[in-house]
């Protein structure tokens, strides 16, 4: 038991830098997540834009955000959203793959790439290896409908919560000082 105690954080640590979902991971560009349509978002495609992420649930309260999401991403020039569908926040997405898409572009219009169901907390089983990278960078994900702002070098320059919503002055003025 000793010596299980003295190997126990070695391995944890060789663990840690030999998953190469989460040590290879050097900026936000080497990500990918599935696509609600199907096939995948490939954060690489985003080099050179800056991005609004968000993590979200069709289920959500806040979720008329997306039309707001929608709306920005038709105003500016070199400029993506993307939405992250989770079912471990504070409300689970019940909908699943082409039901998200479907249920999303409907109701609110979106065509920007809004993903399949992963797993958002940190405190989750199996999070997706971008929440655990963002964490480490000081970014957490803890309701539906926070988002983050990313510079077009990949940097995270700002978090908003989930009521900042993305079609405001306050969140607009952001994105436009870095666009």
């Amino acid at each position: 038991m000793k010596l299980l105690s003295k190997l126990l954080p070695l391995i944890l640590i060789i663990a840690y830098f030999f998953n190469p979902s989460i040590s290879a991971a050097k900026d936000i560009y080497s990500f990918k997540f599935p696509d609600s349509a199907g096939g995948e978002i490939n954060m690489k495609k985003y080099k050179g834009k800056t991005i609004l992420l968000f993590a979200s649930s069709t289920d959500c309260g806040f979720r008329d955000q997306y039309a707001d999401f929608q709306e920005i991403y038709q105003k500016y020039k070199n400029f993506v959203v993307i939405g992250i569908s989770s079912d471990d926040l504070n409300v689970k997405e019940t909908r699943k793959g082409g039901d998200i898409k479907s249920f999303c572009s409907g109701r609110f219009g979106a065509t920007y790439p809004i993903s399949d169901v992963i797993k958002v907390n940190t405190n989750s089983k199996d999070v997706h290896p971008f929440f655990v990278w963002a964490k480490q960078n000081g970014i957490r994900f803890n309701k539906n409908f926070e988002k983050v702002l990313i510079d077009k070098s990949g940097k995270v320059i700002k978090k908003f919560k989930r009521d900042q919503r993305p079609n405001r002055s306050y969140v607009t003025k952001q994105i436009e000082k870095i666009l």
